[in-house]
This record gives C-alpha cells, structure tokens and sequence, in this order.
C-alpha cells in the first residue's frame, strides 16, 4: 500500500508539470483574421479599443510560471502578459503563436497585450 501511494503522488507530481508545447491556453477561439501585433498596435494607437487577434513568433517566456511570452516580429518585440489566468509551456520559444486579447496602457504609458487565448502550433 506504501508503494501504491508513493507511486501515485509521483505520477500526479509529473502530471502537473506536463504542459504540453502546443494546443490552446486559455480561451478557445478561432485564429481566422489573425495580424502581425504591429499592424494591431497601430489600430490601437489610431484610437481602435476592440479585442484583437495577433500572431507572431514567440521569442521568450517566463521561466518561472509561463504566464507572459514575448512575440517577434521582424525586428520587433512584443509583450503578451496572462496575467497568470492561465499559463503557457516554457518551452515555446520559437514557435508560432496567436493570441485573442486587449491591449491595455500601464501607468507608465506602456502598452502590452492582455489575451483571453493564446494557440501555440
């Protein structure tokens, strides 16, 4: 009985650290219409305040939790923060990615994207 129970809080220990590296985080929705963040920022910017969807390539992601990547594009770079409603894999980096969300201005004047959804293929 011992072993039983070591061996399945060792399986639920593994379990929970397998993220798998693509699929859908978050909210499900469809990609269709996706645009480079760069195109969607500047609607942002021309006074457009609507729920985007953006794709890009992620360049980095928290390591400690995955709740924020990075996209690239070109020679730009953007933050995508979950604020850890829901997580991502660690090891996405490099793969393609599109995120449903708001882009939202801190305090500062910084703007970042807040998703809804991010699907990593």
């Amino acid at each position: 009985m011992k072993h039983f129970l070591i061996i399945a809080l060792f399986l639920t220990a593994v379990s929970c650290n397998n993220t798998p590296a693509a699929g859908t985080f978050g909210e499900k929705f469809e990609n269709a219409g996706a645009q480079d963040f760069k195109t969607a920022l500047s609607s942002y910017n021309s006074g457009k305040d609507t729920t985007y969807v953006i794709n890009g390539t992620i360049d980095n992601v928290c390591s400690h939790s995955g709740c924020w990547i990075s996209f690239k594009n070109d020679s730009a770079d953007f933050y995508v923060n979950t604020n850890e409603k829901f997580t991502m894999p660690k090891d996405s980096k490099g793969k393609k990615a599109t995120a449903k969300g708001k882009f939202v201005k801190d305090e500062e004047g910084t703007v970042s994207f807040e998703p809804s959804g991010v699907i990593i293929e």
